[in-house]
């Protein structure tokens, strides 16, 4: 039997949809390891470079939700040739970037391209595969969700370090080219089939209040969570948002059909993968710049610490995809998230003096636990939604999926800037000459009390300023912790392995969703 009798999609059709959604995730992390050298390059603050990333992360999250009505209003295939195209014109502009304003408003433009990357890929997946055999094809498809982030510091840092940082862009441009050539060649055209107009005011109402939120929760640490600004975009982003929900609940035509979240399995699946991103893309952001900035390694070695994550990720994806076909998510999300709550822990004593053994080993268990749960949890909703709604179901997964990783890194970021400052100040102002001694000695730097010089002064200052930013870093890791133990508890509602939604237990698969031409 061959691959397409078996799963019903080729072999070569699935890597050419895998191939680029690998390319459009690759950059949500490769620019991580990259930030320092960026810092240096555009003479910018963190503050200011967070935005490459979280500006990215948020225009793919309020622009995800209009994917299921652009791939049933024009057609899967060529929405995401579309995206494809223009994610990977992006690319190459962004390795051109001569300063920081410009190179976010280039990744933008990505950005744009990459929010409709996801959702459409998985809904021509969805339509093509047999349902009995969605799990494996979904845990296929996973590789490029899990392994492309945890790949992503190791090709950036071997490009900062060796050749040059414009590089983790312009990698896009030839993989964004030959996926282009293969998805138009392997994948058959699906047609449009609606004509309903699309949800402006949900739209607008969405876009405005995310970008209120995300913006709010980046600029708190730097203007202070009772600045008149952070308070207006605050509650300017609790209104837009209340605004669009309501929209979405009474419009005929939704953007999102957020009356999908009344399907148990699939409000749990979401739930829980959503909080899945937010404790895996917020550690992503912090931990490259302790490794680099306070223990010293490389780009390179930032990334190599994290090759072997890579690996088991990508070992793991496929197998947890055979897994759930046979045994449904629950098992599967217990153990996974437990395993990764359980190694968050451990990550919140991280500290200078842990070995480069000791970082990626606990990395690797917590990248093996991710890679168990992410899929299974994913493919478990889809299951429950039934055929017409899967675009619709795939937008409002990415979208909630997405923004919940651009909150979550700008979020264990401003817990991490804030926290940083707090601990310095505190042990600036209360702790005695003894006690800084004492400080002194224990992180085994030399002694600076025989004297005063400005020198020894500020050598003291950075002996704090390390120990305030693990203690920083231990406040964000431990709200990782939280963020994950709530992931895990909601998976125990997911309820028993079930046949998805129109396909009885043992029964022949039911026709394809999209019409094919």
């Amino acid at each position: 039997m061959s691959f397409k009798e078996k799963y019903g999609i080729s072999f070569l059709a699935l890597m050419s949809v895998v191939f680029g959604v690998f390319m459009a995730i690759l950059d949500n992390t490769v620019v991580n390891v990259a930030i320092p050298k960026m810092m240096s390059v555009f003479s910018a603050t963190q503050d200011e470079i967070e935005w490459v990333i979280t500006a990215y992360l948020l225009v793919t999250g309020i622009l995800t939700p209009i994917s299921g009505f652009l791939g049933d209003r024009f057609g899967q295939k060529r929405v995401y040739l579309f995206a494809l195209a223009l994610f990977t014109v992006g690319s190459a502009l962004c390795g051109l970037a001569w300063s920081t304003d410009v190179l976010i408003l280039f990744r933008v433009i990505q950005g744009i391209g990459g929010a409709m990357l996801m959702p459409v890929s998985m809904t021509i997946l969805f339509s093509m595969a047999k349902p009995e055999r969605r799990g494996a094809i979904m845990g296929i498809w996973g590789i490029a969700l899990m392994f492309a982030p945890a790949l992503g510091p190791t090709l950036s840092g071997y490009f900062v370090e060796y050749l040059d940082f414009r590089l983790i862009f312009y990698i896009n441009v030839p993989i964004g080219i030959l996926s282009f050539f293969m998805v138009s060649a392997t994948i058959p055209a699906i047609k449009g089939r609606m004509t309903e107009k699309l949800d402006v005011p949900g739209f607008m109402t969405s876009l405005l209040g995310f970008f209120c939120l995300l913006y709010a929760l980046s600029e708190a640490p730097t203007d202070g969570w009772g600045s008149i600004t952070i308070l207006s975009l605050l509650v300017a982003a609790g209104v837009l948002l209340a605004m669009f929900v309501a929209i979405e609940l009474t419009s005929k035509n939704p953007m999102l059909d957020l009356r999908l979240l009344g399907r148990k399995v699939y409000l749990v699946s979401l739930i829980a993968s959503s909080l899945l991103s937010v404790a895996m893309l917020g550690v992503l952001f912090i931990l490259p710049i302790f490794l680099q900035d306070y223990v010293g390694l490389t780009p390179l070695q930032t990334g190599l610490l994290t090759l072997p994550g890579a690996i088991i990720t990508g070992a793991l994806m496929p197998i947890s995809g055979n897994l759930f076909d046979k045994i449904g998510a629950r098992p599967l999300g217990i153990i996974g998230l437990g395993l990764m709550v359980v190694t968050t822990i451990w990550m919140t004593n991280l500290n200078v003096y842990w070995t480069f053994g000791m970082i990626m080993l606990i990395y690797m268990f917590r990248q093996a636990g991710m890679g168990i749960a992410m899929m299974p949890l994913s493919t478990a909703g889809m299951n429950d939604v039934p055929r017409h709604l899967i675009s619709r179901a795939t937008a409002l997964q990415n979208t909630m999926r997405n923004v919940a990783g651009s909150i979550g890194t700008a979020y264990l970021s401003t817990i991490m800037q804030t926290e940083t400052a707090s601990h310095f100040l505190t042990y600036t102002a209360r702790l005695s000459i003894s006690e800084l001694q004492h400080v002194h000695m224990g992180l085994a730097m030399p002694s600076v009390f025989g004297a005063t010089s400005a020198s020894q002064v500020q050598q003291l200052a950075g002996v704090l300023e390390q120990w305030a930013f693990q203690q920083g870093m231990k406040d964000a890791f431990f709200a990782a912790v939280i963020i994950g133990g709530i992931a895990w508890l909601s998976v125990f509602f997911i309820g028993r392995k079930k046949a998805p939604v129109g396909v009885e237990a043992g029964g022949p698969a039911p026709g394809h969703m999209a019409v094919m031409e």
